[in-house]
């Protein structure tokens, strides 16, 4: 279960991220059919099972995967793999761009598959310590009745030949990832490096002063004695919890935060970098374009959405 302390500030981030997942491929597939990805993008990716069954192949040999109506693979950092229709893949190639539309009385699967394109400074505070696939069955989650009301609505909406069911799958597949994340976190807290922080005893007072206001002057000094700790074993404590050294989190969560600032064409440069704890905008600047990997300028009107 999350730490109570910490879903507000998880809450927080969340509300600021634009997700803009892409439903790139729905269809009703019979007989040998199977397709693969050679992964390795910045893409997290899902692939729901919306009627019959389906196996997922990892490349490490592991036993493939079974899955069936309502399921969800989900990839938080695609990884290559294969899915199709038996445990073990044909060796012929399969044509899988013209499937069938989704029938629930028709035999096969029903598929829809899903990615979305998160900004690498976000998927190192939300999805770093992911595994590289995991199984959700929504009938042994703890999310189980929210999730299964939501795949039921895309399953029907994916049968649909009507007017904007792109855009509608599009929007349902954010609603979708906002679930896995629930699933996943209430399970597991410590997957995510931002609510490992929150969650450990010994360093929540320290992160949560600082989200609170982090345009003041921050030093892992000030951290630590918030802490309660010496300025080696905070930072100790820290790196091994959120995968990052604490300055570094401290300069990423700015950056989240600005870049949710710059969706606003209208804010002013040196505004946002004094809410983010930076003196002069040359600074911030340096640091934005080291974290997101692009200057803040060019950013504008996009917000956490960019890549």
């Amino acid at each position: 279960m999350t730490e109570p302390n910490a879903a507000p500030h998880i809450n927080d981030f969340l509300r600021r991220l634009h997700l803009g997942s892409e439903v790139y491929y729905v269809g009703q597939l019979c007989d040998a059919w199977h397709m693969s990805t050679p992964g390795g993008s910045d893409a997290t990716t899902f692939h729901l099972v919306c009627i019959g069954e389906a196996w997922i192949h990892m490349p490490d040999g592991t036993k493939p995967t079974r899955m069936t109506a309502g399921d969800i693979a989900f990839f938080a950092h695609d990884a290559a793999h294969a899915f199709g229709a038996q445990p073990v893949i044909p060796q012929q190639p399969f044509d899988y761009s013209h499937p069938a539309p989704l029938d629930k009385n028709a035999p096969g699967a029903g598929l829809l598959c899903g990615h979305l394109r998160l900004p690498a400074h976000i998927r190192r505070l939300l999805l770093a310590s992911f595994p590289d696939f995991m199984l959700i069955r929504p009938d042994k989650s703890p999310v189980g009745r929210q999730m299964r009301d939501l795949i039921e609505m895309m399953t029907e909406e994916a049968t649909q030949n009507d007017l904007g069911v792109t855009a509608i799958l599009d929007r349902l597949s954010d609603m979708l990832f906002l679930y896995v994340i629930r699933h996943a976190l209430h399970q597991q807290p410590n997957l995510s490096p931002l609510l490992a922080a929150l969650s450990d005893e010994h360093l929540r007072p320290a992160v949560s002063a600082f989200i609170d206001a982090p345009a003041e002057s921050w030093t892992v000094e000030r951290l630590a004695g918030l802490a309660c700790q010496s300025r080696s074993a905070f930072s100790e404590r820290f790196t091994q919890l959120v995968r990052m050294p604490p300055m570094e989190f401290v300069a990423t969560w700015r950056m989240q935060m600005a870049a949710a600032m710059l969706a606003d064409e209208r804010a002013n440069m040196l505004d946002i970098a004094m809410k983010c704890g930076y003196e002069s905008e040359a600074a911030f600047r340096k640091a934005f374009k080291r974290i997101i990997g692009t200057p803040p300028g060019k950013v504008r009107g996009h917000g956490s959405s960019i890549a």
